[in-house]
């Protein structure tokens, strides 16, 4: 079928230009939020439109041979030309967004169609009227417009006119006028428009480099304080990594576990001495991650800490389920089954507070960690596993 329409789509330019949007998290978080608009909900749409034209205009039978009225064609020939202008519509969109306030490359272009007046994007409306949108509506002959209120109506499409693969008849609202206008088209026109549209890919895929490259090179620019307060060194690093890489990228989690580790003070629960010491070696252990954090976002990267807890296996998941939504039974059950043991202190299950569960159960695996000199641990390593615990 695509020999037929004779249209071809290189889909290594859509899929380089996808694989370059989301090459960098930040990307989506620059454009999440244009002065009160979604910009990344516009990209990902028009990217998902290109792939369906890109992949489906091949498809398409489109055959022109033939003489007179075919309905099958007629219609193929509407779901093309639509296709196509929702193609150049996506391409257009995301230029606006990418390089606003300039017409994009092609704008003036008329080279194709080769309308005195006209742009080939004007003209390609026009053909889009015509043969797909409101033929019976139309306020021109060839896409000029006009300014005597004279209105067009096409006939049905015919294949095989003499110079044009399709062509239609206008005619005219005017009961004065008789004349029959033809009003034809090439398939082969049709087609480099769309290619040239859709080859503008490989430029916008290197704006998106420039794009990212300057927003690098702007922070790498840019010097974090320095503050004497761990509790506001966090903060502030908090408001650089949203800036940097965005609320939900880089070291938001890790700046958000720090905050709350260091801001516990674990003196005022009372857990007892050996409690006590094991949770602030912990803390004393972990301010390294304020500063290589600092370090990560200075230098834009964003992997020079990481958080790794020292747990291992399902039961562990099933524990850190249970911290996130508060409710997971079986890792309430063997969280349970640590202070059932004493592990843990009881007084943890009447606080009921999830994050100093988890900063509680980190600082304990830590520790034994060090005592044992691996690099992780299982439960059944700590506590005999059975479920349900039974209740002292």
């Amino acid at each position: 079928m695509g020999e037929i329409t004779g249209i071809n789509f290189n889909g290594d330019l859509i899929d380089a230009f996808r694989n370059k949007v989301n090459e960098e998290p930040f990307f989506s978080e620059i454009y999440n939020n244009v002065n009160g608009k979604n910009h990344w909900n516009l990209l990902c749409s028009a990217m998902d439109w290109i792939t369906v034209a890109s992949d489906g205009l091949p498809e398409i039978n489109l055959n022109p041979k033939g003489m007179g009225y075919n309905h099958i064609q007629t219609i193929n020939l509407m779901q093309y030309i639509v296709t196509i202008d929702i193609l150049v519509e996506s391409i257009i969109q995301i230029f606006r967004v990418l390089d606003p306030g300039n017409p994009y490359p092609l704008a003036k272009n008329n080279d194709i169609f080769k309308h005195e007046k006209l742009s080939d994007d004007i003209y390609f409306k026009h053909i889009r009227a015509v043969f797909s949108t409101h033929p019976i509506n139309l306020s021109s002959l060839d896409g000029v417009k006009r300014s005597d209120g004279e209105r067009f109506f096409a006939s049905w499409v015919s294949q095989n006119g003499l110079d044009d693969d399709f062509h239609v008849f206008l005619y005219s609202n005017d009961p004065e006028k008789d004349d029959t206008n033809s009003f034809g088209i090439r398939i082969t026109q049709i087609n480099i428009y769309a290619i040239s549209r859709y080859e503008l890919l490989d430029q916008l895929t290197l704006l998106v480099d420039k794009i990212i490259k300057k927003h690098i090179d702007d922070y790498l620019k840019k010097v974090i304080p320095t503050v004497d307060t761990i509790i506001d060194q966090l903060d502030i690093l908090y408001i650089e990594n949203e800036k940097r890489f965005g609320k939900s990228y880089g070291y938001s989690y890790s700046i958000n576990y720090l905050k709350r580790l260091f801001e516990t003070e674990i003196e005022m629960f009372d857990f007892g001495d050996e409690c006590t010491a094991i949770f602030n070696k912990y803390k004393d252990h972990m301010l390294i991650g304020v500063s290589k954090i600092k370090e990560g976002l200075q230098r834009m990267s964003d992997d020079e800490f990481y958080l790794r807890h020292k747990a291992s296996g399902y039961e562990f998941e099933k524990i850190y389920s249970y911290f996130s939504d508060g409710v997971h039974p079986i890792g309430k059950e063997y969280f349970h089954g640590l202070i059932y043991y004493e592990k843990l202190p009881s007084k943890l299950i009447e606080i009921n507070d999830m994050w100093l569960n988890q900063l509680m159960l980190d600082a304990l695996l830590f520790s034994l960690c060090e005592e044992t000199g691996k690099e992780r641990i299982k439960l059944n390593e700590i506590v005999e596993i059975i479920y349900p615990y039974n209740k002292k």
